[in-house]
């Protein structure tokens, strides 16, 4: 039952996004990043960072004294999952359209909503290595470090869906408004989730490995993004697609964002509470 209303949350939350950034700014801003030198810049630091989950991975499965504990399944599992999700990331920025900017509406937005999606899925496996380090204090014993770590690990969610948030407005015609639902409905659909619906429907909340549990879904979320994104650049070169790219491209970055900030406060729910 708890995937059935981690799908309502979802669900919700971009239909409600999508909806208050429906119209759109008349025109983007001036651009403010060169898209395909950021890439490239980006296309190492994510590859880097994949390296350092997956070797965090490694030094933790040597804890012999942690080993079948909650926090270690937990640890690992986030780790893991961060890694493939930043692995994609790294493909998603090098995959993203490194021509020059031009004044083709089509051709920039297919190349701005690409490096929309590529960064949303490195800020998504950014979010689970990081979380990943309470149940690490947690197994050393260190459990008043790892609460008060969780409500440093919250602040950086919030300023994560603020980040996107950013994004989304500079690189888009998406309104103020509609960006601004996301760090918002980021932290606020999950608190509401967590607090209030699972009080009452307690089957809605997984029953054990509950950080493991989101961090699969913080998977599937991102690999979302990487089949948008395999989606631009099938459609490039189609009169009728490139026509509903200008018009709807925004929602759908709206909307997918979205979907990023709250998993990761789905993710914090689940690492805080267990």
């Amino acid at each position: 039952m708890w995937i059935i209303g981690t799908i309502i949350v979802l669900s919700v939350g971009a239909a409600v996004t999508a909806a208050l950034g429906w119209s759109s700014r008349a025109t983007p801003g001036p651009p403010v990043w060169d898209i395909p030198r950021l890439g490239g810049v980006y296309t190492g630091i994510v590859g880097t960072l994949a390296g350092f989950s997956v070797a965090s991975a490694t030094f933790i499965a040597g804890l012999d004294a942690a080993r079948g504990t909650p926090a270690f399944a937990a640890a690992i599992a986030l780790l893991l999952v961060s890694f493939l999700i930043l692995m994609g990331s790294a493909i998603m920025y090098s995959d993203t359209p490194s021509f020059p900017a031009s004044d083709d509406e089509f051709a920039m937005g297919v190349q701005t909503l690409a490096h929309l999606f590529a960064n949303a899925s490195y800020f998504l496996g950014l979010a689970l290595a990081w979380l990943a380090l309470r149940p690490l204090l947690v197994m050393i014993d260190l459990v008043s470090l790892a609460d008060a770590f969780s409500w440093l690990l919250l602040a950086t969610m919030v300023a994560g869906g603020v980040w996107l948030a950013v994004f989304v407005y500079r690189l888009t015609v998406a309104n103020g408004i509609g960006c601004l639902a996301i760090p918002i409905l980021g932290i606020g659909l999950p608190a509401i989730y967590r607090l209030l619906t699972v009080g009452v429907w307690p089957m809605l909340w997984p029953g054990a490995n509950v950080a493991i549990s989101f961090a699969f879904v913080a998977f599937a979320v991102a690999s979302l993004g990487f089949v948008h994104q395999t989606g631009l650049l099938l459609v490039h070169g189609s009169s009728g697609q490139e026509r509903r790219i200008r018009q709807y491209g925004h929602r759908f970055a709206l909307a997918y964002l979205q979907l990023v900030a709250i998993t990761t406060g789905l993710v914090w729910f689940g690492v805080a509470t267990s």
